[in-house]
């Protein structure tokens, strides 16, 4: 039997090679371009299965195209994220969330980095994989978007994650 891992999130998760990078798990993707907190939330809300493990990220897409949010839009999306957090945790038997990381223009870097702070403040329930010391300017491919390299090093923090929490995954062949 191998572990199943829910991704719930937008073009990051949607785009990861994970099905090469995220073995042993069976891959389910919940994640599609341009989704919003709220969008990724109603994803959450519909889906019924059960996870051995979930992915979650979720929030950058909230701020396209507004580089200076107030603070209510940034609590506004914490809150869409607690929600699905809180969803989440009656599906998966393990959770890990992405925070942000370092975004170049025309991403909303300045929202980001806001963004990225609450939710230190905010997502203490589960873990959270603090990316922003990982992801560098050399990773990204638009600024925002990773390369093979940064979903590498993504994919390298997962498993050892989860590894800690299911160690019967050891065991499987890869």
């Amino acid at each position: 039997m191998k572990p199943s891992l829910g991704m719930f999130g937008d073009s990051i998760m949607a785009f990861w090679p994970a099905e090469e990078q995220l073995k042993p798990f069976v891959i389910i993707k919940n994640a599609f371009p341009i989704r919003s907190s709220s969008d990724i939330l109603e994803v959450a809300k519909k889906d019924q299965l059960h996870y051995t493990a979930c992915l979650y990220n979720s929030g950058v897409n909230d701020f396209l195209g507004n580089y200076a949010p107030e603070d209510f839009q940034i609590q506004n999306t914490i809150n869409l994220q607690l929600q699905t957090i809180a969803i989440l945790q009656n599906r998966c038997e393990h959770i890990l969330v992405l925070n942000t990381w370092y975004v170049e223009f025309p991403w909303p870097s300045e929202a980001v980095s806001r963004l990225n702070k609450a939710m230190k403040e905010n997502i203490l329930t589960v873990p959270r994989l603090d990316s922003e010391s990982l992801i560098h300017k050399s990773d990204l491919l638009d600024g925002g978007h990773l390369t093979d390299i940064g979903y590498n090093k993504l994919a390298k923090f997962t498993l050892e994650h989860f590894g800690t929490k299911i160690p019967w995954m050891g065991l499987l062949p890869k």
